[in-house]
């Protein structure tokens, strides 16, 4: 059985009750935050131009827009969704204890497919879960198989294997047999596209958005009968051997992929619930900072030089002129939470960005390698700030606050959910929406969940 048939199979006979109550209680609080920070998404500029772009598109009023009051396709609506829950790079990613984490952000491309679906075709709660577990499996097992080779080579896996996620998704709400997955992750396969070197703009959110409608249109086209190669997965000119890169063994990605399918569902492993809307790379660093900040009263006009390092690798803009690039700027991220004393929301803006406080202090952040310690899976984020009048103060910081050895509280979830989705909805629809989520399996109709985070404060 090749790994194509494996993953079809997997999606087709898995059902709610073969998912442990662990995985699903990890979904319902992956489902909350990334409502939550769509909500949030939905007013940001780039919110505001896909929604206005999706309603000048039309099409039948099926599914709804997040925050945008009215309702469009399923498959424009997976779009608009998606771009909005990765508008402010504050969705969930993978723990590194995944051996993938920080690379992929499972929730934002696989749940707008699901809820559009979902009012669509009036699905459970209990149905929505399970095609949200099955597309968080797919899109991170492929990935695995792959390795970290597809994402250095300049691929954003958050769309390829997001789209692949998506799909999964949409064919298990579809309810399509074997043969139909398979025609399904096919033609996903062919759809799937992302550029890292967009990281900083607004398309680094649309590869979120349009790797949802992917899985959606795919997913819709196979039930009627679209055809697609039937092994995709694992062909010579197929997904894993394409987007693996030149020079990999195709048996020992394949092998990879099927091993890691048999294995406990990845989503047991947790994820990562941001503290920040910034690149993930940064926040062992912002945690450095602001506890620095906060144990000294460090101001900024005292400093000399911060010391860092600033992963140029991962976060790309040296020179952030927007609030956008400030989010992959770790020079702006340090200078930020020095000036500000927090690194929420209001932080990532262009005028944040621009002001000259910011930008003399930008200069004055040095880039010191990482060290690895024996004993360490990779290297402590350490900030170093140094002060005019010599004094020199240091801290490290393993494991970012969020990360699932470090989580988020209920408290803390509830208190993000809140932040952001108080921005669009009224305090009520708040609590229920928060509340429909922390039940989510025992909700009749996503449409009742939906009705309220369309509608904003309409």
């Amino acid at each position: 059985m090749g790994t194509t048939e494996r993953v079809a199979n997997l999606i087709v006979e898995t059902n709610f009750a073969d998912i442990p109550k662990e995985a699903i209680d990890i979904a319902k609080d992956a489902i909350l935050d990334c409502l939550g920070v769509a909500l949030a998404g939905s007013i940001a500029p780039v919110g505001r131009i896909i929604a206005e772009f999706v309603r000048e598109m039309g099409g039948t009023p099926i599914a709804g827009v997040v925050g945008g009051g009215f309702k469009t396709s399923s498959s424009l609506a997976a779009l608009a969704n998606g771009i909005m829950g990765h508008a402010l790079d504050y969705d969930d990613d993978l723990p590194v204890s995944t051996s993938i984490g920080g690379a992929v952000h499972p929730t934002a491309p696989v749940l707008p497919a699901i809820l559009a679906l979902g009012e669509e075709l009036k699905v459970s709660g209990k149905e929505a879960l399970t095609a949200y577990v099955l597309g968080f499996e797919v899109e991170t097992k492929v990935f695995y198989g792959i390795g970290w080779r597809h994402y250095v080579s300049g691929w954003h896996a958050t769309a390829t294997m997001g789209t692949m996620g998506a799909v999964a998704a949409a064919a298990k709400l579809l309810k399509l047999d074997s043969h139909q997955t398979r025609m399904a992750l096919g033609i996903a396969a062919s759809e799937a596209g992302g550029l890292r070197q967009n990281f900083g703009t607004m398309t680094k959110p649309f590869h979120c958005g349009n790797a949802a409608k992917n899985g959606v249109i795919a997913a819709m086209l196979a039930k009627k009968g679209f055809t697609a190669d039937d092994s995709i997965l694992e062909s010579q000119f197929g997904f894993c051997n394409v987007f693996g890169g030149d020079g990999q063994d195709p048996g020992i990605v394949e092998a990879r992929t099927t091993e890691a399918l048999a294995s406990p569902f990845m989503i047991l492993h947790g994820v990562v619930l941001k503290r920040y809307p910034a690149c993930l790379g940064a926040h062992r660093a912002l945690d450095a900072i602001l506890w620095l900040a906060q144990e000294h009263d460090i101001s900024p006009e005292e400093v000399d030089s911060i010391e860092c390092d600033l992963m140029p690798q991962v976060i790309n803009r040296l020179d952030p002129k927007t609030g956008l690039e400030g989010k992959f700027s770790m020079a702006f991220c340090m200078a930020i939470a020095l000036l500000d004393r927090k690194a929420g929301l209001e932080q990532f803006t262009d005028q944040k960005v621009l002001q000259p406080a910011a930008q003399e202090l930008i200069k004055r952040v040095r880039h010191v390698p990482s060290v690895r310690r024996d004993d360490a899976q990779r290297p402590p984020a350490v900030v170093t700030v140094r002060l005019k009048d010599g004094k020199v103060y240091s801290h490290a910081v393993e494991i970012q606050k969020g990360d699932p050895q470090v989580p988020l509280t209920k408290e803390e979830l509830f208190a993000k959910y809140r932040e952001c989705a108080q921005l669009v909805l009224s305090s009520a629809d708040v609590e229920r929406s928060s509340e429909l989520v922390s039940n989510f399996e025992d909700l009749y109709d996503v449409s009742t969940l939906m009705d309220i985070v369309t509608k904003g404060r309409r």
